[in-house]
Formats: C-alpha cells, structure tokens, sequence
C-alpha cells in the first residue's frame, strides 16, 4: 500500500513515505511549509477527560481530553506525544498497532505547534481545528503576558502585590484552560522487554550500516586492485621485451605481487558476498521486528548474525596481512602513487 502524506494547510500531498528513508523533516511544494515529521507504529496509547467546569446535567460543560501516544519509529527509536485538545469525547482516530505519522510546525529543529495525525493503517487523519502549541511555547507565551501584567501595574502605580496574586491566579487558569503539545525521546529501559528488543534492534541498524560502508570499501579496493593487476602484468611485459634476464628479479617480485593481489580479489569477493549475506538476513529481523512483536526464535538469530561476523574478521585480518606485504614491494608502491597522481 502506498503511504503519503498530506499538507494540513492546503491538503496537497507532501511526500512518499518509505520506512527506511522517512525523512524527520518535510516542506509542501505548495504553500512551502515546512513540517517536522515522527512517522512510526503506534506502541502504547492513552486518553483520559477532564471537567473543566461541570454543574449538573442541563448547563453547559466544558471538557478537555489528554492523550499520550507511544511511537516506535522506524529507526528503533521511541517518541513519546503528549498533548490535549478541548472536548469530552475522543476524535484521534488511532490504535495500538497503527502505522502513524504526526506532524507539527517548527522552531529551529524543535516543535512549535502540533497541527495534524495521519492513520496510515486505516488511511484516516485528523487536522486540529486550532494548531496546539508546544509546551515552550506555551511557557514562553506565560511568561510574556505574566511579566507585561506585573509591569504595567507597576508603571501605573498599582500594588504589585496585588497584581501578583491576580497573575498567580491568570496562570492558573490559563494553564487549566489552553492546550498544549509535548513531544520527548524516553530513555530505552533495558531491563523491560519492549527496551531490550529495540536496544537489540539499534545495533542490528549499527551494524547494518557499517557493512554497508564496508561492502563499498570493499567494491572499492576490489577494482582499484584488479586496475593496479592490469598495470603491473603491463610492467612485467615491458620489462620482459627490454631484457628478461636484466629484470628477472623485478619480474618474480611483480608476479608474486599479482599472486597477492589475485587473492586479495578473491578475499573480497567473499567479504562482499557474505556481506551482502549478513544484510538481507539483518533487514529480516529488523522488518519482523516492525511487523510484530519479537518472535521466540529472534536473539538465536541476531546471536548468529553476530557469531558469523565474528568469523568473518579472520579473513579482515588477512586481508590487512596481504596490505602489508605487498607494502615491500616497490613496483606496487611506484604504481600506486602514480595511480593516486592522475
């Protein structure tokens, strides 16, 4: 299924979502917004209503309702969403297990207004009516209005202290009354079982990315030796031409250099192999992990995963073993530096 989003501001579609390329930031090609983006499955979730004012059946009430939402994203990460929004009843169309993507404005690289939740399970959204700001925000606006309340006060000659009670009781009420959106990064704890499986998770993602580096070190080195082969089997054919008995000393050296080289080759093409290996079987247990909960079999998996890569450093080794062997010899030294001047 296609997932996308959608700009909350002229309801143009914004971008593609991709679970392993999600972007955390975001701007609409349109009205060129820019939104920061926490695009992830839904782990925990709660709401509970408060009574802001509530009399008897027939006045009127007015209510508000607080959520907070668990996100596992992509990267194995967790976010946590807090924020309320005026109404008794619960219009988030979200559950646990569900695919979601919250969008809110930024300031700087950090959240200034909440404005939208996308249900990408279900294909359901739900756009605030009234943008909810984050908590500085809110804060920032507090102390604004508290600190021009006591000042004009006291530039009008009134009792300061007076106007500090009324502050203390303008903020009360404007806490209990107005929104507000929190968004945080909790601490894995790695002694519960969800903090162990994504712990677990982040360094398969670690490691993914460092064989990722290594396989295009390793593509690298592969045809940068088998360029430096066809340079020195060149060498020896010059030298053989001119005089083979004058160069027969350089000619053993080049060939036994090639010897090296031909099994660096070979010791790469299997590094790469198993490389690539180890990264379709990570990108399994990773992709189980995003479907469903962990599975019985999950650590016996990542523990081979890991035993495997253990065994795969002795061919590292001598591979670095072969790099300084071929470090004494002088024609693929020349070549080298000749090869690095062009």
């Amino acid at each position: 299924m296609r997932l996308s989003l959608y700009c909350p501001s002229c309801t143009n579609p914004i971008a593609d979502l991709q679970r392993h390329t999600m972007p955390t930031q975001v701007t609409c090609g349109s009205c060129r917004q820019q939104y920061g983006v926490v695009y992830g499955k839904l782990s925990k979730r709660s709401s509970i209503v408060e009574a802001l004012l509530y009399l008897t059946s027939q006045l009127p009430s007015f209510y508000k309702r607080h959520y907070t939402f668990q996100i596992t994203t992509a990267d194995r990460t967790l976010k946590c969403l807090r924020f309320s929004v005026p109404g008794k009843n619960d219009v988030i169309p979200i559950h646990r297990g569900d695919v979601v993507s919250v969008l809110y404005t930024m300031q700087g690289y950090l959240m200034k207004q909440l404005v939208a939740i996308a249900n990408h399970t279900t294909g359901k959204s739900y756009v605030l009516p009234n943008p909810v700001p984050s908590a500085n925000q809110h804060f920032i606006t507090l102390i604004t209005i508290v600190t021009g309340f006591v000042l004009l006060s006291f530039l009008n000659g009134g009792n300061v202290f007076f106007a500090s009670i009324l502050s203390a009781i303008g903020v009360l009420a404007y806490i209990k009354l107005t929104n507000n959106a929190q968004l945080s990064s909790p601490t894995l704890n790695a002694t519960h079982a969800e903090g162990i499986r994504l712990i677990a998770d982040q360094r398969l993602l670690a490691q993914q990315r460092k064989l990722e580096q290594r396989v295009t070190e390793l593509t690298h080195e592969y045809q940068s030796n088998q360029v430096l082969i066809e340079q020195i089997n060149a060498l020896k054919q010059k030298m053989t031409e001119v005089d083979q008995a004058v160069y027969s000393a350089r000619i053993y050296r080049a060939t036994t250099a090639v010897d090296i080289l031909n099994q660096q080759i070979a010791n790469n093409q299997r590094l790469i192999r198993e490389y690539q290996h180890m990264l379709k079987m990570i990108e399994i247990e990773i992709d189980t992990s995003w479907i469903a909960d962990q599975l019985p079999d999950a650590e016996n998996f990542s523990r081979r995963i890991l035993e495997r890569l253990g065994e795969l450093k002795e061919i590292e080794e001598q591979n670095q073993s072969l790099k300084l062997q071929l470090a004494a010899y002088e024609e693929v030294n020349l070549l080298g530096i000749e090869q690095y001047g062009e």
